[in-house]
């Protein structure tokens, strides 16, 4: 065998091996992560629904403020009754203590968001996500939060989605 297909059969396995360290992450984020709740800030119901996909903006949002043209890191939460959120600060490194939460900020060229600006469903299914008004996340301890599921005002679980 020549050096070059040793070359592409060992850079093959380690692309496989970081790709999979990545699912295996995510997925213990999914099964262990702790349960919160952003508010939906309302976005222009022209554009809501396309497809099989949803626009999103999250109200706590609208409280992150870069410093010294520099981002934090993290937004720190209250959890409240039904894991709902409240924003308490941001900071550089995440917060351990009962009953808060930190989240990793996302920048971005329109800002910075705890999380991403689209939820994606079955097509046809526009009609079940109608009435959202919370993003469910699942986060890891060191701020890693995964969007899973959308709920309606009441906290009923919109969908079929059950992490």
């Amino acid at each position: 065998m020549s050096r070059y297909v040793l070359g592409v059969i060992a850079a093959w396995l380690l692309v496989m091996a970081v790709a999979g360290y990545a699912v295996l992450g995510h997925e213990r984020t999914l099964r262990d992560g702790q349960l919160v709740l952003l508010r939906l800030a309302p976005v222009d119901p022209r554009s809501l629904m396309q497809g099989d996909y949803m626009a999103l903006r999250f109200e706590l949002d609208s409280q992150l403020r870069a410093e010294n043209g520099k981002w934090p890191a993290y937004a720190h939460l209250q959890l409240g009754a039904g894991a709902r959120t409240t924003f308490i600060g941001t900071g550089d490194t995440p917060i351990n203590e009962p009953g808060r939460v930190s989240m990793r900020i996302r920048p971005g060229a329109g800002g910075a968001s705890l999380g991403p600006n689209g939820f994606f469903f079955q097509e046809g299914k526009a009609a079940l996500y109608e009435t959202a008004h919370w993003g469910g996340f699942r986060v890891a301890a060191d701020g890693t939060a995964l969007l899973t599921s959308l709920y309606s005002e009441d906290l009923r679980l919109l969908g079929n989605n059950r992490r």
